[in-house]
C-alpha cells in the first residue's frame, strides 16, 4: 500500500548558498581531520606492537617513496582542512557571543573566514617548506 505522502526537498531542489556550502565544508573538513587523526593513531598503535611489523613497514614505506607527491598533497589538503575549520570554529564562537547575525555580517563573515583560512595555510605552507 502506498501512502501518498510529499516527499521532503532534495540537495537538487536548493540553489546553493554561501552559508550552507560553508557549513557543509566545515563537516567534511572535520570528519577528514579526523579520520587522519584515526589514522594517524592507529600507525602509531601499529608501530608500538612488535618488531615482527618491521618487513610490512619497510614495504609500505618503499611504496610511499614512490607517492611522495601524494603524500605532499595530503599533507596540504590537511593543513587547508585544519585552517578553514578553525576559522569557520572562531567565527562559529563569535557567533556564540551574539555577534555578527545579521545576514549581510553573515555574509561579510563568512568571506572574511575563507581569506583568513587560505592566508592561514599559506603563511603555514610557506614556513613548513620555504624556511
Amino acid at each position: 500500500m502506498k501512502i501518498n505522502r510529499p516527499l521532503s526537498p532534495h540537495l537538487t531542489i536548493y540553489k546553493p548558498q554561501l552559508t550552507s556550502t560553508l557549513s557543509i565544508l566545515h563537516r567534511i573538513s572535520g570528519a577528514f581531520l579526523a579520520s587522519i587523526l584515526l589514522f594517524t593513531l592507529f600507525c602509531l598503535k601499529l608501530s608500538d606492537l612488535s618488531l615482527s611489523f618491521y618487513a610490512f613497514y619497510w614495504c609500505v614505506f618503499n611504496v610511499l617513496a614512490y607517492l611522495n607527491w601524494f603524500l605532499l598533497g595530503l599533507i596540504n589538503l590537511a593543513l587547508l582542512a585544519l585552517c578553514y575549520h578553525m576559522s569557520n570554529g572562531i567565527r562559529h564562537l563569535i557567533w556564540d557571543l551574539g555577534f555578527c547575525l545579521d545576514l549581510s555580517k553573515v555574509y561579510t563573515s563568512g568571506i572574511l573566514m575563507l581569506v583568513c583560512a587560505v592566508l592561514l595555510a599559506l603563511f603555514n605552507w610557506l614556513r613548513f617548506f620555504v624556511f
